[in-house]
């Protein structure tokens, strides 16, 4: 109980988490668990293994004595989850979780029994009496929030346009189970290892954390800008600094940074987050982005502004220790995210929020209290739009969590009939001032240059003339398919007049590094370079090139795209090209996010050649930004920001709310007048669904592109090697992964084996080029060279 209690984030929360934490092993009372605990203290491993439910017990005890209540069910569904997540209603059969769990073959009178000779019942009563009078509290705080958040028109009680009372329910349940997780974790693995359990950092150590490193940044910054010569556009860059330094002295909670690429939004985040953690007491910064290669950059960039590597833990899934203690630290810290600066991906974060994974559920208490920086926040998933605005809702509104959207291109959110963000303001309100100042290119719409759209041949003889003028060119295309045949056909026209580059997912982590490391050498070298890609190396990866051409996609894209071009304004314009591919050259049919997009940019197009002057005569002026959402959101008729549930035709949105087609079932199940739950979330069933990049049938094979992945491999072969190091292994290998569908998979055949007796595919180099990634039939070794 005592560490729930004093890890537990929000002071309305402590009384319910701490009546939670006494109940939650009441089920080990249990003589057949008694039993099963003396096998394991004295035969320890070799212990027979037993399944012995000890959930079911603790969350009846609360039933029997507080039945029907808010806190009961609050805390009943806590317990009753701590060792796997539930639905409150069934969606089968829609029995209730108390219904389901009166089912277990418990001898529930004995163990009641047994618990309240260790526990004090009056004591225990007490503490109730106090979790029931907070959960009035919550009750008042939430419908508080309802009201203030309502528009002149609305009238539901429960509902406003910026979200629902049950989903926020939802996710203070979601909060309560979060500390009881980690809290019964870090017990038992403490005491299993027999060690301390771990201090947390007091506000005072916290502030002066806070304090150092905005030291340490001042210094870094003023050191970037002499290094800079004080040029005009360090000068702006500046401005918008200084503009997100005064709006860290406010107490608002929601922010949008929308800046032009380029601008400097991640320092000028940082110095926000930093001085506003100090002025507010905030417990931890996290710096959210939506790709590894954005993160790995920015993460080495905010370690060397902040002056210490210790207060920065960067959690994704390419981080790797070789020394053994500082892995197992690393483990340690990204299980619980209980460090001042976390630098993370979107995947990490969203999974936080909504996945069924207890090691997910596990962080999201430290959410609260916190400042978060979502970069380039337009290239998070679309679907799901919604659900990530109630959770930003929720962490502003009710978690005392600073919340800033950075882009150079944000999503016009504001129009959707319902789950909109509620009260964010401008940080840099006068965007339109710096527009103009970081204009480094032209964007030139090509799309009708080809009638039907340009072939391959056609996109390889354009990029040609274009490297001519310019000398250095990206090529950006929408599928695999199409970049690895375009750069085939470069091949054969490029003969040696430049460094031609390919990148794509059809190549690990590690290749594409080393791919990417070359180019930037290249570049900076001002050797002559051309590049075809898929949209990976479009936001934020910090490569600069004299032209850029862009497959016909979403203006977002287009515009991300343009940021990898004359980057640092060495050329007075550079170059963007707008192209249409046709569609056998590239086919968009199963890319239903990508194919939406490209069709709102094309009607945008269509209406900016006949006035463009009414977009500022500029594709990627706010204007044309915002025109191009409107197109995307609304000319559909669809609703693409809510994230669907098929198996039971709903979206995730209402699962995690009112849940409605739960509640049918529950009226249908018990035929009668009696009421449905107070919560009827089907968490579950929300968190197995829920995926922030969908597998689509992929299958992850290992390539052993270097030595250190055939190391991995070997160990992974051998059938007696350590637990410890097979675990090492894996940890390695994520960095040697490709997903590939399972017809690829098939058609390779016997070019795939298992490693030993692991799960892990391991792929035959013979089918794996350096330049083009995984093949579909073998080449010879020497071509890897």
């Amino acid at each position: 109980m005592y560490l729930a209690e004093r890890n537990c984030p929000l002071d309305i929360l402590r009384n319910i988490v701490k009546v939670a934490a006494l109940l939650h092993d009441a089920g080990k009372t249990n003589a057949d668990f008694l039993a099963y605990m003396e096998d394991v203290l004295q035969y320890g491993e070799k212990a027979r293994k037993r399944s012995i439910d000890h959930a079911s017990a603790g969350a009846r005890i609360i039933e029997d004595i507080a039945g029907g209540t808010m806190v009961s069910e609050l805390v009943g569904i806590a317990v009753y989850s701590h060792h796997g997540l539930q639905d409150c209603i069934d969606m089968e059969s829609g029995e209730t979780l108390s219904e389901k769990r009166r089912k277990k073959d418990i001898d529930f009178e004995s163990i009641k029994g047994n618990y309240f000779s260790v526990v004090d019942r009056r004591s225990f009563i007490e503490y109730l009496k106090k979790a029931h009078m907070d959960v009035q509290k919550l009750n008042v705080l939430i419908s508080d929030h309802m009201g203030g958040m309502k528009s002149s028109g609305e009238t539901d009680s429960e509902k406003s346009q910026y979200g629902n009372k049950a989903f926020y329910w939802g996710m203070f349940e979601r909060l309560i189970l979060s500390v009881l997780i980690d809290s019964d974790w870090t017990d038992t693995a403490c005491f299993f290892q027999e060690e301390e359990l771990p201090e947390r950092l007091s506000d005072e150590q916290t502030r002066n954390i806070w304090s150092d490193a905005i030291v340490h940044f001042n210094d870094f910054m003023d050191r970037l800008l002499q290094k800079g010569g004080g040029s005009p556009l360090d000068v702006h860059r500046n401005e918008i600094s200084d503009l997100c330094f005064q709006a860290s002295k406010q107490e608002k909670k929601l922010y949008r940074l929308t800046v032009p690429t380029g601008a400097g939004k991640t320092f000028a985040s940082l110095r926000f987050a930093l001085n506003h953690a100090r002025k507010y007491g905030k417990k931890h910064i996290i710096y959210v982005a939506p790709y590894n290669s954005i993160l790995e950059q920015n993460a080495a960039d905010i370690r060397s502004a902040v002056g210490n590597d210790k207060i920065v833990l960067e959690h994704h899934c390419n981080v790797f220790y070789e020394n053994e203690d500082e892995e197992s630290r690393y483990r340690k810290l990204t299980e619980s995210w209980d460090s001042p600066l976390i630098v993370t991906t979107a995947v990490q974060m969203l999974n936080t929020l909504f996945t069924s994974r207890k090691s997910s559920i596990r962080r999201m208490y430290n959410l609260c209290n916190s400042v978060i920086i979502f970069d380039e926040v337009q290239a998070f998933p679309v679907r799901g739009t919604e659900l990530f605005n109630l959770a930003v809702n929720f962490l502003t509104c009710f978690c005392n969590t600073t919340v800033i959207l950075c882009s150079a291109t944000q999503p016009s959110l504001a129009s959707l009939d319902e789950n909109n963000l509620y009260d964010c303001i401008e940080m840099v309100p006068e965007m339109g001032k710096y527009e103009e100042a970081f204009k480094r290119v032209e964007i030139e719409d090509k799309t009708g240059l080809v009638p039907g759209g340009m072939r391959v041949e056609d996109l390889s003889i354009f990029a040609l003339k274009a490297f001519e003028e310019y000398h250095s060119v990206l090529i950006i295309v929408n599928t695999k398919s199409c970049a690895r045949k375009v750069y085939e056909e470069l091949k054969r026209g490029c003969a040696d007049m430049c460094e031609l580059y390919h990148l794509s997912t059809n190549m690990c982590p590690e290749n594409r590094k080393d791919e990417l490391d070359f180019i930037k050498k290249d570049l900076q070298a001002e050797k002559p370079v051309i590049c075809v890609s898929t949209q990976l190396v479009e936001a934020g990866v910090n490569l600069s090139f004299g032209c850029v051409i862009r497959s016909l996609s979403g203006l977002d894209s287009i515009i991300q795209a343009a940021g990898r071009c004359n980057r640092h304004k060495k050329l007075p314009m550079g170059k963007v090209y707008i192209i249409k591919m046709a569609q056998d050259a590239e086919n968009l049919d199963k890319l239903e996010d990508i194919l939406r997009a490209k069709e709102a940019s094309e009607k945008l197009l269509y209406y900016f050649n006949k006035t463009p002057e009414k977009y500022g005569s500029t594709l990627d002026s706010g204007n044309a930004v915002k025109a191009y959402y409107r197109q995307y959101f609304k000319a559909f008729g669809i609703v693409p920001t809510k994230y669907p549930c098929y198996t039971y035709d709903t979206t995730l949105e209402d699962l995690l709310g009112m849940n409605k087609k739960g509640r049918i079932r529950y009226q249908k199940q018990h035929r009668s007048h009696s009421k449905p739950p107070k919560l009827c979330q089907a968490f579950r069933e929300a968190g197995d669904t829920y995926q922030v990049i969908p597998e689509d049938g992929k299958v992850t094979v290992i390539v052993p592109y270097d030595q250190k992945a055939e190391k991995a491999i070997q160990v992974l072969e051998e059938h007696f090697s350590p637990l410890s190091e097979q675990k090492r292994a894996v940890r390695i290998l994520q960095r040697y992964s490709v997903g590939i569908s399972e017809f690829l998979l098939r058609k390779l055949g016997g070019a795939v084996h298992r490693a030993g007796d692991s799960d892990v595919l391991v792929l035959s180099m013979d089918y794996y080029n350096k330049k083009e990634g995984v093949l579909d039939a073998p080449r010879n070794r020497f071509l890897n060279f």
